[in-house]
């Protein structure tokens, strides 16, 4: 449904001796070779393509089994299973994180070869990354979530979160489709 590898390879723009990287929308163009706009992409792949996902995937699955023994051998008290599963998160957003960066890491101490872009073509090339079936499906999610959240007739502090998570998401994903219509 969402390309990461797509969305990783879009953010480059071949040129002439190699490929244009922005790290942000206020900086200039700077210069990856291609043997460097290669490494990049096969390290990417082996974190966000199916390898890196099944891997992510038997690491968790494989921690869970060990947080469950040592658990129930320690008898943990139940408030204690969270832990796993902040860790899960923690890790899976560190590993992510920490690949995603590694373009701006490369060229950080590079100076830039063009100009930076008007921020209203970054915008454009940010939702470019974003394709249709992604947004149809975030929409979808975020606004069952909303409407459900909204139609509860218990008002705890979970529904409220819930009632305002999913309704700016959806509010979000909402104007993001506008503005991507309006690209074309």
């Amino acid at each position: 449904m969402f390309d990461s590898i797509g969305a990783f390879t879009k953010q480059f723009t071949p040129i002439e001796g190699g490929y244009l990287y922005y790290p942000s929308k206020k900086a200039g163009g700077k210069l990856v070779t291609a043997d460097e706009y290669e490494q990049l992409t096969d390290s990417w792949r082996k974190v966000a393509g199916r390898r890196g996902i099944w891997t992510a995937v038997g690491i968790v699955v494989l921690a869970i089994f060990v947080w469950t023994a040592i658990s129930e051998l320690l008898s943990l008290p139940d408030w204690s299973d969270r832990i796993i599963i902040a860790a899960s998160v923690i890790g899976i957003s560190a590993w992510l994180l920490w690949a995603s960066f590694a373009p701006r890491r490369l060229v950080r101490d590079r100076s830039a070869i063009v100009p930076p872009r008007p921020t209203s073509e970054a915008r454009r090339q940010a939702r470019a990354l974003l394709n249709w079936r992604f947004i149809i499906f975030a929409l979808l999610f975020t606004g069952v979530a909303f409407l459900g959240s909204f139609n509860s007739l218990d008002r705890d502090l979970r529904t409220w979160a819930w009632l305002i998570g999913s309704g700016a998401f959806f509010g979000l994903y909402i104007w993001i489709a506008i503005q991507k219509f309006r690209d074309r």
